[in-house]
């Protein structure tokens, strides 16, 4: 067995989709140097929690200790008689397996738990790496129900729970298991859709390669002479290169700093802007002088956080106004 899963769980939304992309995918992906720092802290996270579970070693630094209270204390909740698995191996094939960071196994309800680290919201409901988790399980797991936990308690949205919860029936996870199968055999070409966003491939494929062409022909033309379809493909091309935008601008920085040049091309430090020595005391001193009008509330989600005083309030001095249409490509 490799030392990375072909077709990963963590990767399933793309290649359930097209199954090209992790055939093609390269060993190394193209990350910026912040994406790798914040993998490292998630990665510290997850050690931090897997000791919390195995040891019982519960940190003393207070956001680790936040955290991995929290994570034990959903733990004890489940269902008694369950065995734990931390890190545990699960796989479908040689080419398909993942590393679950906790595993509930139980004969009624199972329940698979994922650690995310970042701020932007990932939710449990319909969660095809956790579908794809379950479904690599069904061999050796007869439970009738599958329990899917996602703990998030950085997140945006995380309001006074940062456990998103959803449960399924062992249907539904046999039928995401026929699916991940049928999607490992297809041995088709790409196929371009809103899953590109996230294909680790794109640079080698071919249908990009196309669209990049393409690109250089319809920016040229009146938008208006432009036909839905031609609009795609343009914006997942220019969205393609956003997305590795800020790689490229990483390696120009070590570039200028080992003193290669290029004409129109400099160095220079980011705009700041002044920032309050202590922001409790400045919000108490302008409240003081000028009232309310001097304070900005935290939001809603972070209002929750406070105490319950912050959660009651919301209840009752928030909402939720519907959101502007948007498109998808």
């Amino acid at each position: 067995m490799s030392a990375h899963a072909q077709f990963s769980p963590s990767s399933a939304a793309t290649w359930l989709h097209c199954s090209w992309s992790a055939r093609n995918a390269p060993a190394q992906e193209m990350k910026p140097v912040s994406t790798i720092e914040k993998a490292d802290e998630g990665t510290r996270r997850h050690a931090v929690l897997e000791r919390a579970v195995r040891d019982g070693a519960i940190p003393n630094e207070p956001e680790d200790f936040r955290i991995a209270s929290l994570y034990v204390d959903f733990i004890r909740q489940l269902e008694p008689g369950a065995e734990i698995f931390v890190e545990q191996r699960v796989w479908l094939r040689d080419d398909c397996w993942g590393t679950v960071d906790l595993y509930g196994r139980h004969p009624r309800i199972s329940t698979i738990l994922d650690y995310k680290n970042g701020v932007w919201d990932v939710y449990a409901e319909k969660n095809v790496q956790m579908l794809s988790y379950a479904a690599m399980e069904l061999g050796v797991n007869r439970a009738e129900w599958w329990r899917f936990v996602i703990f998030q308690p950085n997140g945006l949205q995380v309001e006074d729970d940062p456990f998103r919860q959803w449960v399924a029936h062992r249907s539904e996870v046999e039928a995401h298991r026929t699916r991940m199968l049928a999607a490992i055999n297809d041995h088709s070409g790409p196929r371009p859709g809103p899953h590109c966003r996230w294909c680790k491939a794109f640079q080698l494929c071919p249908a990009m390669s196309d669209d990049a062409a393409f690109l250089r022909g319809a920016m040229s033309r009146p938008i208006e002479g432009l036909t839905t379809e031609d609009i795609v493909r343009m914006l997942r091309m220019i969205r393609a290169l956003h997305d590795v935008k800020k790689v490229y601008e990483d390696a120009l920085l070590t570039h200028l700093k080992l003193g290669r040049t290029a004409d129109g091309a400099s160095m220079q430090p980011k705009r700041s802007f002044r920032a309050w020595n202590d922001d409790l005391q400045a919000a108490n001193y302008l409240f003081q002088q000028f009232g309310a009008k001097a304070i900005k509330p935290v939001s809603p989600a972070e209002a929750e956080k406070l105490g319950p005083a912050g959660k009651a309030y919301v209840a009752v001095g928030a909402h939720k106004p519907q959101g502007e249409l948007t498109v998808k490509y």
